[in-house]
């Protein structure tokens, strides 16, 4: 019975060192999002300068965020909600202004 739990910690303990922390994330997603936002509005990412991107954990899975680019002198900020396994990103980014 004490070997068993001794694996299971040890299973646990590196499933748990192998997901990004929050930083990590942001380093990683952000070049992501801003091809991914390119190649939508016909652009290319060059044109595109990322400013910031700064992401909270919400629970389980679940990440929300704040995209700051700038493209044509103009600055626009993106709301992005991030489910994120360890291993794969799903996300959604939505303009929400513009100046």
């Amino acid at each position: 019975m004490r070997k068993s739990l001794i694996i299971i910690f040890f299973t646990l303990l590196v499933a748990c060192s192998m997901r990004l922390s929050v930083s990590e994330i942001e380093k990683d997603l952000g070049p992501s999002l801003i091809n991914d936002i390119a190649e939508y509005s016909n652009l290319s990412n060059s044109e595109i300068i990322l400013n910031s991107f700064d992401l909270v954990y919400d629970e389980g899975n679940s990440y929300s965020g704040i995209l700051n680019t700038t493209y044509d002198g103009m600055q626009q900020t993106f709301s992005v909600e991030l489910l994120y396994d360890g291993e794969t990103y799903l996300y959604e980014w939505e303009l929400i202004s513009e100046k």
